[in-house]
């Protein structure tokens, strides 16, 4: 079981020592684990395991590098190679970048993706005044897109997906470093009870059956809410980026997060404001819930494997039409989102064939659904959990 689930950026370690296995050699990183970007926590969770595929998948070059520049300590006896599948899915990485796959094309970025927010963000702010529904509803989609902008723009490297990262975040009011802290845990334990906090949303929706000490009376009917109860998250989420933000040392990510809660303050009407932001988070929420929820949830103490976990828990959406192809931001794509997380999103509609032979080639599942089948499967295991009696404690 994790450490903290629920605020990985304020632990602090009191392990003694913190070792994890990447290729074939073990590290030491108990002295630097602190400083480690993705907090102390992550690294303290990998302790005496084998750390390889989730390495790679998050850590630029530049970390890459200062990782060989550590001492390594050699296997030790009874140390068994790694699984074939991270060796063959190792294999594929390294082809896609001899291929290109990671380097952006600015031109895409900008006027495929950036471009079209900007305007979505524009109109709503000038008609505002004039037509105050239509507004809303178009600065809430707007800012569900800047959303995805600045996930895409955090998973990028180099100063200026930072930038952009930030000022995208910003538009949410979003702390780009605080959802990193927290993100990253779903994407290297993606539905792991106790350790992705995405999954833990109780006592407000319960994605499993719960004991009897922890049931609450209206779980018989979160198949009716749980869209609208996941649309507060976004509202949390700004709590919590303010909060994050207030004690960090980035003056630049508060600046753009004081910007926009001045300009929701006093460059909106109110109820353009406040609806925005609802509606928003009614758009996120119709997005984030489609990929993992339906999937198994897996047992913190069953065997870890960063790859295999990434099909078993994910499912993916095809959409059928180019307003909804843009809508979800590229998280339909949400499983070659997981294992190719620094490539930019709009390469994933190549990659999905990629992966759906990969998981042929390797036994492994592979889920694609239509949005109204989706939907479908969504209520349905929220049914399933709200009609099942609570377990015995």
């Amino acid at each position: 079981m994790p450490f903290d689930l629920v605020r990985p950026f304020e632990y602090h370690s009191t392990l003694p020592k913190c070792v994890m296995r990447i290729d074939d050699n073990w590290y030491d990183c108990t002295a630097w684990r602190h400083s480690h970007p993705g907090g102390a926590l992550m690294c303290d969770e990998f302790h005496e395991k084998d750390a390889t595929d989730a390495f790679y998948s998050l850590h630029s070059k530049e970390a890459i590098k200062k990782l060989k520049r550590m001492k390594a300590l050699p296997l030790k006896e009874g140390d068994g190679p790694r699984d074939q599948v991270s060796y063959n899915f190792e294999k594929l990485t390294k082809q896609l970048e001899a291929d290109g796959w990671y380097k952006r094309n600015w031109f895409l970025d900008v006027f495929r993706d950036i471009l079209p927010v900007v305007i979505l963000l524009s109109l709503g702010v000038y008609l505002s005044t004039t037509y105050p529904v239509l507004a809303t509803f178009l600065i809430g989609f707007g800012m569900q897109q800047s959303g995805w902008l600045a996930h895409d723009f955090t998973h990028g490297r180099g100063k200026v997906c930072r930038v952009l990262a930030i000022i995208f975040g910003g538009v949410n009011g979003f702390s780009v470093d605080w959802w990193s802290n927290k993100h990253n845990h779903h994407h290297i334990f993606p539905n792991r009870k106790f350790y992705d906090s995405d999954i833990h949303n109780e006592p407000v929706i319960f994605l499993w059956v719960p004991k009897k000490s922890e049931d609450t009376p209206f779980r018989p009917y979160q198949h009716y809410y749980f869209l609208f109860a996941y649309s507060l998250l976004y509202v949390s989420w700004r709590l919590q980026s303010l909060r994050y933000a207030l004690g960090s040392r980035s003056k630049l990510e508060l600046a753009v997060i004081a910007l926009n809660y001045s300009w929701l303050i006093f460059g909106l009407p109110w109820k353009v404001s406040l609806g925005s932001i609802i509606v928003g988070g009614f758009f996120v929420a119709v997005v984030v819930t489609a990929n993992h929820q339906t999937e198994e949830m897996i047992d913190s103490d069953d065997k870890y494997n960063y790859i295999v976990d990434q099909y078993r828990s994910t499912r993916g959406v095809r959409c059928d039409d180019p307003f909804f192809e843009f809508f979800f931001g590229g998280m339909q794509y949400q499983l070659e989102h997981h294992l190719l997380p620094m490539v930019p999103r709009y390469r994933y509609p190549q990659a999905r064939p990629l992966l759906k032979k990969f998981s042929e080639e390797n036994g492994l599942p592979f889920h694609v659904n239509g949005i109204v089948e989706i939907a479908k499967l969504n209520f349905a295991v929220m049914k399933d959990v709200a009609s099942k009696p609570a377990l015995d404690d």
